[in-house]
């Protein structure tokens, strides 16, 4: 009894205790180039204020941190809803220490156990590549692997002043706009969070990471950028990414529209669940791929002016599936073709060869460059309409 109530007294208590108001919880981090957003005097002038006297290196980045404001200041009101966040930045080489220096502009200690998001501006991939920059974010103990990554081709700081409508912090909007990637075939969103990334680098894996636009009053995940390991090469448009979806099958509940035989019509097919197999082959010195996937689906939506076709007809429904499955297909070789012409292989062509061939990989492995631009994919769908919907 004396040694249990020696530890309890020992151990026990609240000595290292902190109270939630006295943290300030950052919920996203934008990386820019130092210079970035300064062309006025003024935000000059703020800018130097903003930052420290630095003993190495060159001042490259700036970051800047949105933090979650706990107590609500009165009616601050900006793109039609509640500013519930603030951001601090500064300017510097090592984002630890910039971040260390940010204590000079706030009365409370920063914690990043609730990050949901980082914002990297397309500026600074260019400048120095993808690892440089999350380094600090992979060696962290604070950070979850879950936080959702995105590169923006413009200005980051922006994306995160931006006070979401829905009067929710900008931090967790901005993570759970890629959370709904699988409902929405233009937005990437399967393994690319921070933890993932971390993997495809470690890996010397290709990557893929979603896309963030603002324009005015609307932040938009579309699309999606592409890096040859840790270099960015570029960006990949919406019908590259839904092939690319395609191929990966991590598309659930996928919308396809087709145009109609006459004019105006239009019709959409929903995709609730997919049997998607790649394959790889060596024949030879050739080196090919074949793709077969069989989708199941509603038709969820059939316009055609002035005059209404009985749906439960089933020459109607067989057009509607060859026309889903010739849709499939050309979006699945746009995606390879876009991939390929850029030279990343985020279609996991070489893992999967490496995977199923591991002899012929390791026979290829050193020319896996020259041959993957040249890789034929044999693609063979079929869709299969289930429901029609409560109207015929």
């Amino acid at each position: 009894m004396l040694l249990i109530l020696t530890i309890a007294a020992l151990t026990g208590g609240c000595w290292d205790r902190r109270e939630i108001q006295d943290r300030n919880f950052v919920l996203a981090v934008a990386i820019d180039t130092a210079d970035a957003g300064q062309q006025t005097e003024q935000e000059k002038a703020e800018a130097k204020a903003e930052t420290f006297v630095q003993p190495r290196g060159d001042k490259r980045y700036r970051v800047s941190l949105q933090i979650l404001k706990l107590i609500k200041n009165g009616g601050n009101r900006q793109n039609g809803g509640d500013n519930r966040t603030y951001v601090l930045s500064n300017t510097g080489q090592s984002i630890f220490e910039i971040v260390r220096d940010m204590l000079g502009q706030t009365s409370k200690s920063l914690f990043f156990e609730h990050i949901q998001a980082v914002v990297i501006s397309e500026a600074v991939l260019r400048e120095t590549g993808i690892t440089p920059i999350i380094d600090f974010f992979l060696r962290d103990a604070e950070m979850r692997w879950r936080i959702k990554v995105y590169v923006t081709p413009g200005e980051a700081r922006p994306i995160l002043e931006y006070a979401p409508p829905s009067k929710e912090a900008g931090g967790i909007y901005l993570a759970n706009i890629v959370r709904n990637h699988t409902k929405n075939l233009h937005v990437a969103g399967a393994r690319t969070d921070l933890g993932n990334i971390s993997i495809m680098l470690d890996s010397k894996s290709d990557l893929i990471i979603p896309r963030l636009d603002m324009a005015g009053n609307v932040v938009k995940a579309k699309g999606a950028a592409v890096f040859k390991k840790h270099n960015f090469v570029g960006y990949v448009d919406e019908r590259a990414v839904a092939g690319l979806k395609m191929i990966r099958a991590t598309e659930k509940s996928a919308i396809i529209t087709l145009p109609g035989e006459e004019a105006g019509e239009l019709l959409a097919v929903e995709v609730f669940r997919h049997d998607t197999r790649l394959t790889p082959h060596v024949d030879g010195d050739n080196v090919y791929f074949t793709l077969d996937i069989t989708m199941w689906g509603n038709l969820g939506e059939h316009q055609l002016p002035h005059r209404t076709v009985k749906a439960n007809d089933p020459a109607f429904i067989r057009r509607v599936e060859r026309q889903a499955a010739e849709e499939v297909k050309s979006t699945v070789l746009y995606s390879k073709n876009v991939c390929q012409s850029l030279g990343v292989d985020v279609l996991n062509f070489g893992n999967k060869l490496k995977r199923y061939k591991p002899k012929d990989w390791n026979a290829i492995k050193d020319d896996w460059e020259e041959i993957y631009p040249n890789v034929p994919l044999v693609v063979s769908v079929n869709v299969v309409i289930n429901q029609l919907g409560e109207h015929k």
